[in-house]
């Protein structure tokens, strides 16, 4: 197994770290899409709605809104670093940057 040598390595620019968290950021959200779409349907099946009250006249939205805001709010838990020496650090960086987006 080779070992990474982080004292030799070559600094990036900070265009090559904005890119390379990006790539990172892309590829962790094509992940957690993928997820996400399992949690629909697994929503869908599960006893905590009732289908057969949706009204698509009346409150279209309410019900695939509901559904997608607890599959973002699951996904987002699964981020958190919990028990990690990380979790404080991400919170605050991840509040921060609610306040930008």
């Amino acid at each position: 197994m080779k070992r990474y040598d982080f004292h030799n390595r070559v600094p990036m620019t900070p265009g090559e770290k904005r890119a390379n968290i990006k790539s990172l950021a892309i590829d962790l959200l094509n992940q957690s899409h993928k997820m996400m779409l399992t949690k629909i349907e697994k929503a869908l099946n599960s006893s905590a709605i009732d289908i057969n009250e949706w009204d698509e006249n009346y409150d279209k939205m309410i019900l695939p809104k509901a559904i997608i805001m607890a599959v973002l709010q699951a996904e987002a838990e699964s981020y958190n670093a919990s028990g990690t020496r990380f979790e404080k650090e991400m919170k605050k960086t991840a509040k921060n940057l609610l306040h930008f987006i």
